[in-house]
């Protein structure tokens, strides 16, 4: 195998070696025993092993590996997710206290390093299609009016697919943006596997990105928290930032295991990833003709022009039987055993891969159909739901003011007026309705209580107490 970081640990192993250097487990002796093979591999940074954040030997040649792979100039390896690239990319674009135009339904962990930076968030909203009930991504011609209305914003980051599969065109969007100077920065956290298979949507970086962060664990064989972070080949950052800040903030004890995973998974995926990817479309087309054949239940997909789904993600609503997302999944999963990806009120994810068999997907049709037959019919009064403003809270201070802020924790339903002194975000999928610095309106404090009577969760709320901004 084509594999610079799996080959050295495997070489190394075989010597049996006798470590006195850390980790404390001693090539696994010291670990449970599911853990001891995996403890042969989890090393440090030994003669031979190379350095992640100088990377010189087997990471180095592993990183050009993926490089080539996905279509980069560059290519970094990050052990701490996209959590970290997505921090490391912004503060290679923004420079403290300045101006990012970013789509508000970003993952949380953008808003935090918008917030470490001190920096000024713009919101671009996405557009909300209300007969599916997903966010669409954002709009070529709102784009354009920011930029007009803040001619010093220094980057653009946008999500692209999003947790629902949905998968804006941002051609038109990146050539805007760059054509005045402003690199535009993607969150590709969920599409990594784009780079493999014509069935699938372009990467970020075919359509024009600076850079982009892809999580490897969401859809590749890889090991959760494995990450890319790429440079396009025409990247305008600063060359040489985005690696600079992504040393910075990653740990300084990578594991090898992880960094394998990212090894084996790009290896698996650039020899075998169009063949899997075939395999796995006919599997899913199969799975959409039995699922036609069920009265009460639906895959959704959007149709507007300019959107493209991916396939492998399955958004399916129950609301014709009469059930909410968030109770068809408690369905499946405790009476069933399958684990969704995640769900809402209106819809219930599923992440397929090449991984899955036919027995998988027939054991999933098997517990749809029971599913929809423990529904309650057809009851639109049950079924609605408080959705989130369509108007964003009045910002009274930047989110990394607030956060700076002495701050107390108060009951949610007195929270209206109140400025929040942290993200408060529905998680699954992790997109703050508030963030750090707004005001807390009536409005958005009904809709988290509805979120949380419907049986979500909504990280920033302790039992039914928000923190806000001392007055």
């Amino acid at each position: 195998m084509n594999t610079p970081i799996y080959n050295m640990l495997l070489k190394y192993s075989g010597r049996k070696p006798l470590p006195f250097h850390m980790p404390g487990h001693v090539m696994g002796r010291g670990l449970a025993s599911l853990f001891k093979d995996a403890g042969l591999m989890d090393i440090t940074e030994i003669p031979g092993s190379d350095f992640l954040h100088d990377p010189g030997g087997v990471i180095m040649e592993a990183q050009v590996l993926a490089a080539r792979a996905f279509g980069a100039r560059n290519t970094y390896f990050s052990v701490n997710g996209s959590t970290a690239g997505i921090h490391a990319m912004i503060r290679a674009a923004v420079k403290p206290g300045g101006k990012i135009l970013v789509n508000r339904d970003a993952h949380s962990s953008a808003i935090n390093a918008i917030s470490l930076l001190n920096a000024e968030p713009v919101y671009l909203i996405p557009v909300y299609d209300e007969e599916t009930h997903l966010a669409l991504g954002c709009r070529k011609a709102d784009l354009e009016s920011a930029l007009n209305q803040h001619p010093d914003i220094q980057a653009v980051l946008l999500t692209r697919p999003n947790y629902y599969g949905v998968v804006p065109d941002i051609k038109d969007m990146a050539e805007i943006a760059r054509s005045r100077g402003i690199p535009v920065i993607i969150d590709e956290a969920h599409g990594a596997h784009f780079a493999f298979s014509s069935l699938l949507p372009e990467t970020a970086l075919e359509s024009g990105a600076d850079a982009c962060v892809q999580s490897l664990h969401k859809t590749l064989p890889a090991m959760t928290q494995t990450a890319l972070v790429h440079e396009g080949e025409s990247s305008m950052l600063e060359p040489g930032s985005l690696f600079r800040n992504l040393s910075m903030l990653q740990t300084t004890s990578p594991s090898y295991v992880l960094m394998a995973s990212i090894d084996i998974a790009r290896e698996i995926m650039e020899k075998m990833g169009a063949e899997l990817y075939d395999v796995l479309y006919g599997r899913i087309r199969a799975f959409d003709a039995e699922l036609s054949g069920i009265a009460g239940v639906k895959r959704v997909k959007p149709g507007a022009e300019g959107i493209e789904t991916d396939f492998s993600r399955i958004v399916l609503s129950f609301q014709e039987c009469g059930l909410t997302g968030l109770e068809a999944e408690r369905i499946l999963r405790e009476s069933f055993g399958i684990v969704a990806e995640m769900a809402d009120h209106y819809h219930v994810v599923f992440i397929a891969t090449p991984f899955h068999t036919d027995d998988d997907f027939e054991t999933l049709i098997r517990a749809i159909h029971e599913t929809v037959r423990r529904g309650y019919g057809p009851a639109e009064d049950r079924l609605s739901f408080v959705r989130a403003p369509k108007t964003l809270p009045e910002k009274a201070m930047n989110p990394g003011e607030a956060l700076s802020k002495p701050s107390e924790i108060i009951p949610l339903k007195q929270a209206a007026g109140r400025i929040s002194a942290a993200p408060v975000t529905p998680y699954p999928p992790g997109i703050p309705l508030v963030y750090p610095g707004e005001v807390i309106t009536a409005e958005l404090s009904g809709c988290l209580a509805e979120i949380l009577r419907s049986g979500g969760r909504v990280h920033g709320i302790m039992d039914g107490r928000v923190r806000v901004v001392k007055p």
